[in-house]
């Protein structure tokens, strides 16, 4: 039998990077991300989040 070796290609994008905006803000997708993630931990942040007027989806979380 003969074995091969798969390279995997891994990349962050969506999972621990941050892409940032030329003017230093994060992006909305990943500003969302973030404190959907916060969410979970702290009921506070719930209220940020629920006074943000555009619904991103998050697959990464769902």
């Amino acid at each position: 039998m003969v074995h091969t070796t798969q390279v995997l290609t891994t990349s962050c994008l969506g999972r621990t990077c941050l892409k940032w905006q030329p003017d230093g803000e994060l992006t909305a997708l990943d500003l969302q991300l973030v404190l959907e993630r916060l969410a979970q931990v702290d009921e506070d942040v719930v209220a940020i989040l629920d006074r943000t007027v555009d619904e991103i989806p998050c697959p990464s979380i769902s």
